[in-house]
């Protein structure tokens, strides 16, 4: 394998490992924002009750 091809599958998976780590922060990101969302309607509800 040349150097190019080297540094091409090189800077691939960092991509590829840079998507992921993205990917992953997001979905955390949305499901803390869910959760937040659900407590507010639970304590909404719940004020609503009383």
């Amino acid at each position: 394998m040349s150097r190019t091809e080297e540094q091409l599958k090189e800077a691939k998976q960092a991509r590829a490992a840079h998507a992921r780590a993205s990917r992953a922060a997001n979905k955390a990101k949305r499901e803390k924002l869910k959760a937040a969302k659900q407590a507010r309607a639970a304590h909404a509800r719940s004020a609503k009750n009383s």
